[in-house]
């Protein structure tokens, strides 16, 4: 029985093999070709290249990492949407009071001087006896003293009124330059990001585009509008003073 366990034994120091270097380990001591020694492991270690330290500047990863407040947002829109607004009003402005008032004042003036013009024009020609004719039918239906002040009080409140509406339209224009101003300073305060160079450069082109569709859409289509004519007018009239009578 003694010799059956003895070889047992041997058979099993024979399975076993010593540990190899493709373990991963190495042996500390003893010779792992002696089967009754149990050898100590420990890991394989390799010395670390040398490399510079890696230094992480702490603040600015966590300038990265950290999310831009909501406010941001809201205040570049709003700074976005006034600078628009103003621009806009402004050019708004110019271009009708300049421009469209006096063209529609002309058009209002050429279609009465359509009547007034021919009138003018021919009363040299005309005999005294028709003048006096005249002269006296004008002075008992139409008061001339009377006419003329009240088209000058005429004349004067709507130039008044008209300057009210210049002055409410610039207004307009200060509170939106207001606006923004205000929001170009809590932009610098809080150091807030926003190219301005785009911002300015986008919003002036903007102007200048509108600014140019709208010369030319006078001049294509608003003049170029066929307006009632002087044979209609004539009519409407005639029509008028014969249902009178």
């Amino acid at each position: 029985m003694e010799g059956g366990n003895k070889d047992r034994e041997g058979k099993d120091r024979e399975r076993k093999r010593p540990p190899s270097y493709s373990d991963s380990y190495y042996v500390l001591n003893g010779n792992p070709l002696e089967p009754l020694h149990t050898p100590v492991l420990e890991p394989l270690y390799s010395e670390p290249l040398h490399v510079e330290p890696l230094h992480l500047d702490i603040k600015e990863v966590s300038d990265t990492n950290k999310s831009e407040p909501c406010y941001h947002t809201l205040v570049r829109f709003t700074l976005k949407g006034s600078l628009h607004l103003l621009f806009i009003s402004s050019f708004e402005s110019i271009f009708y009071f300049l421009f469209v008032s006096v063209s529609e004042d002309t058009g209002i003036l050429s279609t009465v001087n359509t009547y007034y013009m021919p009138l003018l024009s021919q009363c040299s020609t005309w005999s005294s006896s028709s003048r006096a004719f005249l002269k006296d039918v004008l002075s008992m239906e139409l008061n001339q003293t009377l006419i003329d002040s009240q088209g000058a009080q005429a004349a004067q409140k709507r130039s008044a009124f008209n300057s009210s509406l210049v002055t409410t339209s610039s207004i307009y224009s200060l509170v939106f330059l207001a606006v923004s101003l205000g929001m170009i300073c809590i932009i610098r305060y809080k150091r807030i990001k926003l190219q301005w160079k785009r911002l300015f450069a986008e919003h002036l082109a903007f102007v200048v585009l509108l600014a140019g569709y709208e010369y030319f859409f006078y001049q294509t289509i608003i003049y170029r509008y066929s307006t009632i004519s002087t044979a209609e007018l004539n009519k409407y009239i005639i029509d008028g003073l014969y249902t009178c009578l």
